[in-house]
């Protein structure tokens, strides 16, 4: 076990690697879509060292000593990702609107508690995707992840060691670490198709890389035995595997699953290929500038992200690519920082190294610390003034609210949230979901059918309608699917980052139901402005919505509403920082509308005989888009309109749509 545990330059260099690779992937670096496996190769790396170091002590003292394994691994981990953490918050106030530091505070003390992977998985993360919108907190998914590990890994060597005894602790370990391997993996790939978020970020569907390493550790004696040409021949092919086949199977798999077996593979045969022999690749990766980085590696790992997404320089952003540079060369500065003053001097300060109790209590009384300097931080603000509103009356600017009212709804701490119920109740269709739910509101029994047809901008009008139909007895089909529209188009989904296949035969599966269902009326909404992920170009989209209306052109009657207002920022943030100003957060019509897009599509549909209904006139007035409108928020986020301002339209939409069900040869079913 000697070569486990004693220093090698090369695998410094590997970690110079892994962090190199994570960081240009994040900041958007062309030919880095795969970069995000460097953080497969820290799992690598962390088991194959760890297990070492363990087995080693349990055959030389006949014990692991589990005190001062957590020791050292407090002393080790804690000091730089406690400072790191706070000192994220304390930018974030710099920078955040009020209602911004409420969400991260959650993220904080998540992160803190050592639970940030299953936090993000509970929260629908979507790590490969969904960049310029990611908590500040998201690089310590990993982190949680081994500490996790360490926490449970030594107790099952010991528990394994024992039960297995007669084997010996070499073969006994092997046997456990190639079970926890064998499951581990076996459950992400079933996990990674069913459940994406928890097989990337649980530890369960992640152990098996870290598995893999402490396999690696207990067979290097075996590997030593290669001759050195094959060593290094089967080396440069690892690494060629690391940085070369990642960005590939980005196109044709769906990360972890099997696919992350592909770098941790090539980990593997790096990390053995240095085991007897050195040669040009162990030399490449023991270089000075590459060690170097090797030491900052987790320093680096925790300061790029913030300092990334709180300049805009994430993949998605806008920041200009010197400035990201910039931003980079700036975080290896504040990392070199941070392991000078932090991380190395508490890693192997005597006094503490000495005193393992003293380290792990050190260790729990900065967490609880770090945790009440988060929740102090961002203690929850007073978000309205002290003041009401009146209820809607009507739509005119003397109805705009200038502050945020104390009676606002929904309140701004739970807009976001305050989706119409459609999407909680399972009948709204999310991205990877093709089923067309047989939903149906209202009167079941009927006569009179209404279908509403479309992604998230119809489901918002879901609330009114479904109003109308309890109202009047009529029968309401809602068949609505996230960033999915009516219109016959092939689009990507920047959620997914890939072609939005699903998309597409949902609709088709829609569009059948539409025709067994016989409606008297169809209401078609979706986001068209093209300020918003996946946009279609105006061409294909006017020829997508023809073949929709042509497919639909059975029906007695359609009506088209015009896409609403997207602003440039989350709406409930601008007026939770301007309680008192809140028309700065207006909105421009001009640039919040495509009135192009709008007037392209309006032609195409009045050219097939059907209707047309622009509601914006409810909600801008011809130069501006109010954000509160009596004592109603118009916006839960960046464009979805609130269910109570939908429902402030229901007198609206009831007559249009009872208008329509009269002239399609139907009467009142009062």
């Amino acid at each position: 076990m000697s070569q486990v545990s004693s220093f090698r330059p090369d695998i410094e260099g590997m970690r110079a690697l892994a962090v190199i690779l994570v960081a240009l992937y994040h900041c958007g670096t062309p030919g880095f879509d795969g970069g995000f496996v460097g953080v497969d190769v820290f799992f690598l790396i962390s088991g194959y060292l760890i297990t070492g170091l363990l087995i080693k002590e349990r055959q030389t003292t006949g014990r692991i000593n589990l005190r001062r394994f957590y020791a050292r691994r407090v002393r080790r981990l804690l000091p730089a990702s406690i400072v790191v953490a706070l000192a994220t918050f304390g930018l974030a106030k710099l920078v955040l609107s009020p209602l911004g530091l409420l969400d991260l505070r959650r993220d904080a003390l998540a992160t803190l508690g050592y639970l940030a992977n299953y936090w993000f998985a509970l929260r629908n993360t979507d790590y490969l995707h969904d960049h310029a919108g990611a908590s500040l907190y998201q690089q310590y998914w990993s982190l949680a992840v081994e500490e996790q590990f360490y926490l449970v890994w030594p107790v099952l060597l010991i528990a394994g060691c024992l039960v297995l005894n007669r084997l010996g602790v070499i073969t006994a370990a092997r046997v456990v670490i190639a079970s926890v391997l064998a499951a581990s993996f076996a459950l992400s790939v079933v996990l990674t198709t069913s459940a994406q978020p928890w097989a990337f970020f649980s530890l369960p569907t992640r152990a098996w890389e870290l598995a893999a390493g402490g396999l690696l550790a207990l067979f290097l004696g075996r590997v030593g035995s290669w001759p050195a040409p094959l060593a290094q021949a089967l080396g440069w092919c690892g690494l060629l595997l690391i940085l070369v086949a990642p960005p590939l199977l980005v196109e044709i798999a769906t990360f972890p699953g099997w696919a992350a077996a592909v770098p941790v593979i090539g980990a593997v045969l790096v990390i053995s290929a240095g085991t007897r022999h050195r040669g040009p690749l162990q030399t490449a990766l023991a270089s000075a500038p590459l060690t170097f980085i090797g030491r900052l590696s987790y320093s680096i790992y925790l300061w790029h992200w913030p300092l990334l997404v709180l300049a805009g320089g994430v993949r998605g952003g806008s920041l200009p690519w010197s400035a990201r540079g910039a931003v980079l060369a700036g975080t290896v500065v504040v990392a070199w920082l941070t392991y000078r003053l932090v991380e190395n001097p508490l890693r192997h300060q005597r006094w503490l190294s000495a005193r393992p109790g003293w380290s792990i209590a050190a260790g729990a009384a900065s967490t609880a610390v770090g945790a009440a300097a988060a929740v102090l931080i961002a203690m929850p603000p007073v978000l309205h003034v002290d003041r009401t509103a009146e209820p809607v009356a009507g739509s005119g600017r003397d109805d705009w609210t200038s502050y945020v009212p104390s009676n606002l709804t929904p309140p701004l701490q739970s807009a976001g949230a305050n989706f119409p119920s459609v999407f909680s109740d399972g009948c709204h269709a999310d991205f990877r979901d093709v089923v067309v739910h047989d939903c149906v509101y209202g009167r079941a029994g009927s006569d009179v059918t209404v279908v509403l047809f479309g992604d998230s901008h119809a489901a918002q009008w879901f609330p009114p309608l479904r109003a109308v139909a309890d109202r009047h007895g009529f029968r309401l089909v809602s068949l609505t699917k996230s960033g999915c529209p009516s219109a016959s188009v092939r689009k990507t989904s920047n959620y997914l980052g890939r072609e939005y296949h699903e998309c597409d035969e949902w609709r088709s599966r829609a569009l059948d139901r539409i025709v067994r269902e016989q409606p008297e009326l169809v209401v078609i909404a979706n986001s068209t402005n093209a300020t918003h992920d996946g946009i279609v170009p105006k061409e294909e989209w006017l020829a997508g919505m023809g073949k929709t209306l042509d497919r639909l052109s059975f029906l007695p009657r359609l009506t088209v509403l015009a896409d609403t207002p997207y602003a440039d920022a989350d709406v409930p943030s601008c007026l939770s920082a301007r309680l008192s100003a809140a028309l700065s957060c207006t909105l421009s019509r001009a640039t919040s509308v495509n009135a192009d897009f709008s007037r392209g599509e309006a032609e195409l549909v009045r050219g097939r005989g059907r209707q047309v209904r622009d509601l914006n006139d409810y909600l801008c007035s011809a130069q501006e888009c109010p954000a509160i409108i009596g004592d109603t928020l118009v916006y839960i986020d960046r464009h979805h309109l609130s269910p109570q301002i939908t429902l402030a339209l229901s007198n609206v939409i009831e007559r249009d749509v009872l208008s329509n069900v009269t002239a399609s040869g139907q009467t009142e079913p009062d």
